[in-house]
Order: C-alpha cells, then sequence, then structure tokens
C-alpha cells in the first residue's frame, strides 16, 4: 500500500520521470556601427594619431561580460569606429597596430597622440530569491528572481606617443538601467564542476540595451574630440617630448 501510494503521488503531480531541462535562450549578437555625421577634409585638423586596443574593466572578476557572445562584436566595433571619427574631424591617422611594441619608430615620429579607449560596465545582481517551483517534482525546479542593474561609461585617454604621459581624458557614462529576471533552473542538470550560471541567461538584454545606447555615446565621443583643442594640445606634447629629450 505503502508503494502504491507513493507511485500515485508522482503520477498525481507531475510525474517522477526525468523532466526536460528548462529551455536556454539563444544568444542576441550585438551589433555595435556607427556612422559619422560630418566629414572634413582629411588631415586639415593637422594632428595625427594612433588608436590603441580597446581596454575592458567589470566590477565582478566572474562577471567578464566581454567575453560573452553577445558582445563579440564590441572590439571589432571599436576598432572600425574610433578611426572613422577622427578621420571624419579631419585628423590623419596610422594603423591599426596590433600593440603599441609594434608600432615602428618611423611611425612614431609622425604620430602626435596616441588615443587609448576603455570601456567600464558594471552589472549587479540584486533583490535575488529562489523558490521551489513544485515540490513534488523529479528532478525539483527551482524559480530564480531578481533585478539586474547596469551601469558603466567609456574612458578615452590620450597619451603622448613616444614617453605616454597621459595629456588628456574624459570619461562618456552609459545611461543607468536596470531590469528583472526570472528564470526556471534545475541543479539536477548542473555538470560536475561547472554549477548554474544565471550570467548568460540576462545578457542578451545587457547587450541589446548597451547596442541602443552605442550610437549615442559614440557621437558624445565624436563632439569631445575637438581639433583646436587637440591642436594644442599637440603642442604641449612636443614640449613635453623635447623636454625628456626625444
Amino acid at each position: 500500500m505503502k508503494k502504491l501510494f507513493v507511485l500515485l503521488l508522482c503520477l498525481g503531480a507531475t510525474g517522477c520521470a526525468t523532466a526536460p531541462p528548462p529551455p536556454q535562450a539563444e544568444p542576441y549578437v550585438a551589433n555595435f556601427d556607427y556612422a559619422p555625421q560630418t566629414q572634413e577634409p582629411t588631415g586639415s585638423s593637422g594632428v595625427t594619431f594612433a588608436v590603441g586596443n580597446t581596454g575592458y574593466k567589470t566590477n565582478d572578476k566572474k562577471m567578464l561580460w566581454f567575453t560573452y557572445p553577445q558582445f563579440g562584436n564590441l572590439n571589432s566595433g571599436l576598432k572600425q569606429d574610433l578611426p572613422e571619427i577622427l578621420i571624419a574631424k579631419g585628423f590623419s591617422v596610422r594603423g591599426p597596430f596590433d600593440s603599441y611594441d609594434l608600432i615602428p619608430y618611423s611611425d612614431k615620429k609622425a604620430i602626435d597622440l596616441f588615443l587609448i579607449p576603455t570601456v567600464e560596465l558594471l552589472i549587479t545582481f540584486k533583490d535575488t530569491k529562489q523558490e521551489v517551483e513544485n515540490i513534488f517534482a523529479a528532478p525539483p525546479v527551482d524559480i530564480l528572481t531578481g533585478n539586474v542593474e547596469v551601469n558603466g561609461k567609456i574612458i578615452l585617454e590620450l597619451r603622448e606617443i613616444v614617453t605616454r604621459e597621459l595629456m588628456w581624458s574624459k570619461n562618456i557614462p552609459f545611461t543607468k538601467f536596470e531590469f528583472p529576471y526570472r528564470v526556471r533552473h534545475s541543479a539536477y542538470y548542473d555538470k560536475p564542476g561547472q554549477p548554474f550560471d544565471l550570467k548568460p541567461l540576462v545578457m542578451n538584454e545587457v547587450a541589446q540595451k548597451i547596442e541602443e545606447q552605442y550610437p549615442g555615446l559614440m557621437a558624445t565621443l565624436a563632439q569631445l574630440i575637438d581639433p583646436e583643442e587637440m591642436r594644442i594640445i599637440k603642442e604641449q606634447a612636443q614640449k613635453l617630448k623635447s623636454q625628456k629629450g626625444y
């Protein structure tokens, strides 16, 4: 009778058979693209740039957001858009170079300023809760809920090309945003040594919202790089280089 009762209980609930794993969303690979609004004659500003590789920052070593497929196009987008913005403003651009060490000395003599971009994205999980969806389910499924808060900025640094002394810097903030999440999860499907990771499941929405902000951020960046100010900084960089014996 006891065995029969357990069997009937299983059949009356969700069943004792192995339940299928919760569906996983396909990664949304964001597109990061910007077209400059104006076009000045190339070289008319009298300043030559080189653009360094983009650096990335996060508030959590376990949240390396820039390694997720959703942000797979960000590095290539910046690598293409930043030189295009500079050229559209009338600057000359040398490169691209894979690293500073690979810039030939002949190019360094022609380059006035070295532009180094950094993208900082702070992703925080808040108000997290976990409850069992059905205590009779086999395997049990948990409902994970909470909110995701996203903030950050793009950091621009201009350095003298030879000494790499900092000459100018700007912070362009992202518009802070927040959104809720609700995820079904069963520990039954966790791989040994690989516990459940919530981050990939919310990264689609993070990438979509950053994608929406990207054109505005690039437009702000373009406004900040003013030809007249860059000519002044070029003169300061030349004086600095002379004082250092170059």
